[in-house]
Protein backbone atom coordinates (compact mmCIF):
# COMPACT_ATOMS: atom_id res chain seq x y z
CA UNK A 1 0.00 0.00 0.00
CA UNK A 2 1.11 3.41 -1.06
CA UNK A 3 -0.54 6.47 1.07
CA UNK A 4 0.10 9.97 0.10
CA UNK A 5 -1.58 12.75 2.03
CA UNK A 6 -2.15 16.71 2.34
CA UNK A 7 -3.33 19.10 4.60
CA UNK A 8 -4.51 21.78 2.31
CA UNK A 9 -7.76 22.77 1.30
CA UNK A 10 -9.59 19.05 0.91
CA UNK A 11 -12.82 18.20 -1.04
CA UNK A 12 -16.58 18.17 -0.60
CA UNK A 13 -17.96 15.05 -0.81
CA UNK A 14 -19.73 16.10 -4.28
CA UNK A 15 -16.33 16.90 -5.68
CA UNK A 16 -14.69 13.76 -4.14
CA UNK A 17 -17.86 11.26 -5.50
CA UNK A 18 -15.98 12.55 -9.08
CA UNK A 19 -12.49 13.08 -8.85
CA UNK A 20 -11.66 10.28 -11.43
CA UNK A 21 -13.83 10.73 -14.44
CA UNK A 22 -11.68 11.66 -17.21
CA UNK A 23 -12.37 15.52 -17.95
CA UNK A 24 -13.70 16.46 -14.43
CA UNK A 25 -11.75 19.52 -12.93
CA UNK A 26 -12.12 22.02 -10.44
CA UNK A 27 -9.85 24.18 -12.26
CA UNK A 28 -10.27 27.24 -14.40
CA UNK A 29 -10.42 26.87 -18.32
CA UNK A 30 -6.98 26.32 -19.30
CA UNK A 31 -5.48 25.66 -16.26
CA UNK A 32 -6.35 21.93 -15.76
CA UNK A 33 -7.75 18.99 -17.75
CA UNK A 34 -9.51 16.58 -15.44
CA UNK A 35 -6.97 13.77 -17.00
CA UNK A 36 -4.48 13.27 -13.53
CA UNK A 37 -6.32 11.55 -11.98
CA UNK A 38 -8.14 9.45 -14.72
CA UNK A 39 -4.98 8.45 -15.50
CA UNK A 40 -3.48 7.24 -12.21
CA UNK A 41 -6.35 5.73 -11.89
CA UNK A 42 -6.44 3.58 -14.98
CA UNK A 43 -2.95 2.33 -14.48
CA UNK A 44 -3.68 1.48 -10.67
CA UNK A 45 -6.96 -0.34 -11.77
CA UNK A 46 -5.47 -2.35 -15.08
CA UNK A 47 -2.77 -3.67 -12.66
CA UNK A 48 -5.18 -4.99 -10.46
CA UNK A 49 -4.65 -2.56 -7.71
CA UNK A 50 -7.26 -0.24 -6.23
CA UNK A 51 -7.56 3.41 -4.75
CA UNK A 52 -9.31 4.61 -1.49
CA UNK A 53 -9.86 8.43 -1.40
CA UNK A 54 -10.82 10.49 1.81
CA UNK A 55 -10.89 14.32 2.12
CA UNK A 56 -12.59 16.45 4.52
CA UNK A 57 -13.07 20.17 3.60
CA UNK A 58 -10.22 22.14 5.01
CA UNK A 59 -8.11 18.94 6.31
CA UNK A 60 -6.94 18.08 3.52
CA UNK A 61 -7.01 14.39 1.68
CA UNK A 62 -5.19 11.35 2.03
CA UNK A 63 -4.91 8.61 -0.80
CA UNK A 64 -4.27 4.93 -0.56
CA UNK A 65 -3.09 2.92 -3.26
CA UNK A 66 -3.38 -0.54 -2.84
CA UNK A 67 -1.10 -2.70 -5.16
CA UNK A 68 -1.65 -6.33 -5.89
CA UNK A 69 0.89 -8.68 -3.73
CA UNK A 70 2.89 -11.37 -5.40
CA UNK A 71 5.72 -13.58 -4.93
CA UNK A 72 6.90 -14.78 -8.64
CA UNK A 73 9.96 -13.89 -10.26
CA UNK A 74 10.48 -11.84 -13.31
CA UNK A 75 9.76 -14.21 -16.37
CA UNK A 76 11.58 -14.05 -19.69
CA UNK A 77 8.42 -13.64 -21.30
CA UNK A 78 8.62 -10.04 -19.22
CA UNK A 79 11.60 -9.16 -20.51
CA UNK A 80 10.99 -10.11 -24.11
CA UNK A 81 7.49 -8.15 -23.65
CA UNK A 82 9.42 -4.55 -22.54
CA UNK A 83 12.20 -5.17 -25.61
CA UNK A 84 9.30 -5.47 -27.94
CA UNK A 85 8.28 -1.81 -27.73
CA UNK A 86 11.60 -0.53 -27.72
CA UNK A 87 12.09 1.86 -30.71
CA UNK A 88 14.73 4.16 -32.62
CA UNK A 89 12.14 5.89 -34.82
CA UNK A 90 11.72 10.04 -34.53
CA UNK A 91 7.70 10.66 -33.02
CA UNK A 92 5.58 14.08 -33.16
CA UNK A 93 3.49 14.25 -30.05
CA UNK A 94 0.97 17.00 -30.49
CA UNK A 95 -1.66 17.66 -27.62
CA UNK A 96 -2.48 20.84 -26.18
CA UNK A 97 -3.32 19.63 -22.76
CA UNK A 98 0.72 20.12 -20.90
CA UNK A 99 0.42 17.15 -18.28
CA UNK A 100 -0.37 14.84 -21.30
CA UNK A 101 1.65 15.92 -23.82
CA UNK A 102 4.86 15.68 -21.33
CA UNK A 103 3.78 11.92 -19.97
CA UNK A 104 3.54 10.68 -23.53
CA UNK A 105 6.82 12.11 -24.18
CA UNK A 106 8.54 10.78 -21.52
CA UNK A 107 7.10 7.28 -22.24
CA UNK A 108 8.00 7.30 -25.64
CA UNK A 109 11.66 8.55 -24.67
CA UNK A 110 12.24 5.93 -22.04
CA UNK A 111 11.17 3.81 -25.18
CA UNK A 112 14.27 4.82 -27.15
CA UNK A 113 12.60 7.01 -29.78
CA UNK A 114 13.18 10.43 -30.40
CA UNK A 115 9.74 12.87 -29.99
CA UNK A 116 8.82 16.20 -30.54
CA UNK A 117 5.81 17.39 -29.22
CA UNK A 118 3.80 20.72 -30.40
CA UNK A 119 0.87 21.80 -28.12
CA UNK A 120 -1.78 21.92 -31.23
CA UNK A 121 -2.13 21.64 -34.83
CA UNK A 122 -0.25 24.74 -36.13
CA UNK A 123 2.59 25.01 -33.98
CA UNK A 124 2.58 21.07 -35.73
CA UNK A 125 2.65 22.01 -39.23
CA UNK A 126 5.04 25.16 -38.90
CA UNK A 127 7.45 22.72 -37.17
CA UNK A 128 7.27 19.57 -39.96
CA UNK A 129 7.88 22.40 -42.68
CA UNK A 130 11.00 23.32 -41.10
CA UNK A 131 12.20 19.97 -40.35
CA UNK A 132 14.09 18.33 -42.30
CA UNK A 133 14.58 14.85 -40.61
CA UNK A 134 12.05 12.01 -40.86
CA UNK A 135 9.19 11.47 -39.17
CA UNK A 136 7.73 8.03 -38.61
CA UNK A 137 4.85 8.59 -35.85
CA UNK A 138 2.49 11.30 -35.77
CA UNK A 139 0.82 11.11 -31.99
CA UNK A 140 -1.86 13.73 -31.75
CA UNK A 141 -4.91 14.53 -29.54
CA UNK A 142 -7.93 14.24 -31.61
CA UNK A 143 -9.91 17.78 -30.00
CA UNK A 144 -7.61 20.80 -30.20
CA UNK A 145 -7.42 24.43 -30.78
CA UNK A 146 -7.42 24.98 -34.64
CA UNK A 147 -6.38 22.09 -36.61
CA UNK A 148 -7.98 19.23 -35.16
CA UNK A 149 -6.01 16.33 -35.13
CA UNK A 150 -7.81 14.08 -37.97
CA UNK A 151 -7.19 16.72 -40.34
CA UNK A 152 -3.63 17.23 -38.75
CA UNK A 153 -3.17 13.51 -39.58
CA UNK A 154 -4.33 14.19 -43.24
CA UNK A 155 -2.63 16.59 -44.96
CA UNK A 156 0.80 15.28 -42.84
CA UNK A 157 0.31 12.11 -44.62
CA UNK A 158 0.46 13.58 -47.81
CA UNK A 159 3.56 15.65 -46.85
CA UNK A 160 5.10 12.60 -45.42
CA UNK A 161 4.09 9.81 -47.28
CA UNK A 162 5.39 7.21 -44.86
CA UNK A 163 4.16 8.85 -41.76
CA UNK A 164 2.01 6.38 -39.55
CA UNK A 165 -0.62 8.19 -37.64
CA UNK A 166 -2.36 7.60 -34.07
CA UNK A 167 -4.90 10.12 -32.86
CA UNK A 168 -5.83 10.10 -29.07
CA UNK A 169 -9.01 11.06 -27.57
CA UNK A 170 -11.27 11.00 -24.20
CA UNK A 171 -14.29 10.34 -26.50
CA UNK A 172 -15.62 7.61 -28.64
CA UNK A 173 -18.30 9.61 -30.59
CA UNK A 174 -15.67 11.24 -32.76
CA UNK A 175 -14.69 11.27 -36.84
CA UNK A 176 -12.02 8.93 -35.44
CA UNK A 177 -13.87 5.94 -35.11
CA UNK A 178 -16.49 6.94 -37.76
CA UNK A 179 -13.74 7.44 -40.50
CA UNK A 180 -10.29 6.62 -39.72
CA UNK A 181 -10.89 3.29 -37.69
CA UNK A 182 -13.86 1.52 -39.73
CA UNK A 183 -11.73 -0.12 -41.99
CA UNK A 184 -8.41 -0.12 -39.67
CA UNK A 185 -6.60 2.54 -42.04
CA UNK A 186 -5.38 4.97 -38.96
CA UNK A 187 -4.51 4.15 -35.77
CA UNK A 188 -6.77 5.30 -32.18
CA UNK A 189 -5.69 4.93 -28.20
CA UNK A 190 -8.49 6.01 -26.10
CA UNK A 191 -8.08 8.32 -23.26
CA UNK A 192 -6.26 7.31 -20.04
CA UNK A 193 -3.80 4.95 -21.12
CA UNK A 194 -1.38 3.66 -19.49
CA UNK A 195 2.38 4.06 -20.64
CA UNK A 196 2.23 0.65 -21.37
CA UNK A 197 -0.51 0.73 -23.52
CA UNK A 198 0.91 4.00 -25.16
CA UNK A 199 4.19 2.02 -25.55
CA UNK A 200 2.73 -0.83 -27.14
CA UNK A 201 0.44 1.13 -29.83
CA UNK A 202 3.70 2.74 -30.86
CA UNK A 203 5.27 -0.02 -31.67
CA UNK A 204 2.42 -1.58 -33.01
CA UNK A 205 1.80 1.09 -35.28
CA UNK A 206 5.63 1.15 -36.56
CA UNK A 207 5.42 -2.14 -37.55
CA UNK A 208 2.31 -2.24 -39.78
CA UNK A 209 2.53 -1.29 -43.10
CA UNK A 210 0.26 1.92 -43.68
CA UNK A 211 -2.75 2.27 -46.52
CA UNK A 212 -1.92 5.25 -48.09
CA UNK A 213 -5.17 5.67 -49.61
CA UNK A 214 -6.61 6.36 -46.17
CA UNK A 215 -5.90 9.75 -44.80
CA UNK A 216 -6.38 10.98 -48.57
CA UNK A 217 -9.85 9.30 -48.99
CA UNK A 218 -10.90 10.93 -45.79
CA UNK A 219 -12.99 14.47 -46.75
CA UNK A 220 -15.18 14.62 -43.66
CA UNK A 221 -15.93 17.70 -41.30
CA UNK A 222 -12.77 18.84 -39.71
Amino acid sequence: MLAIMDDGLGMAPDVEARIFEPFFTTKPKGVGTGLGLAMVHGIVMQSGGWIAVASEPGHGTAFRIYFPRTDEPITGADRISKAQVQGTETVLVVEDQEEVRNLAATVLRGCGYTVHTCANGDDALRFVAAFQEPIHLLLSDVIMPGIDGMALARILSEQRPGLRSILMSGYTDNAVTQAGMADGRIAYLQKPFTPGQLAAKARETLSTQPDRTSMREYRGDD
